[in-house]
């Protein structure tokens, strides 16, 4: 049996835990360059955070992470659909 874990946090230290350097974690931000959203992927996690995002998180997720332009997680198809503009 194939399990996987599909996750919707507020707690940073659980979504430190949860990425993995096989995964890919990417982030919107909003009009002042703040990261209001963050989503984690692999093939046995999805992991969506809300949380506040303070100074040690932002420059975690920047150095490992992707900033896109939008981020839409259909979880009845089983896809997470993310847009990147140059």
């Amino acid at each position: 049996m194939r399990m996987q874990l599909i996750a919707k946090v507020a707690d940073a230290d659980l979504l430190r835990k949860s990425m993995h350097e096989l995964g890919t974690v990417v982030y919107l931000t909003d009009e002042n360059d703040n990261i209001v959203r963050v989503v984690y992927f692999s093939s046995s996690r999805i992991v969506e955070y809300f949380g506040k995002v303070d100074e040690a998180l932002a420059k975690c997720i920047k150095a490992i992470g992707h900033k896109v332009n939008s981020i839409e997680i259909d979880e009845v198809q089983g896809f997470i659909r993310i847009e990147q503009q140059g």
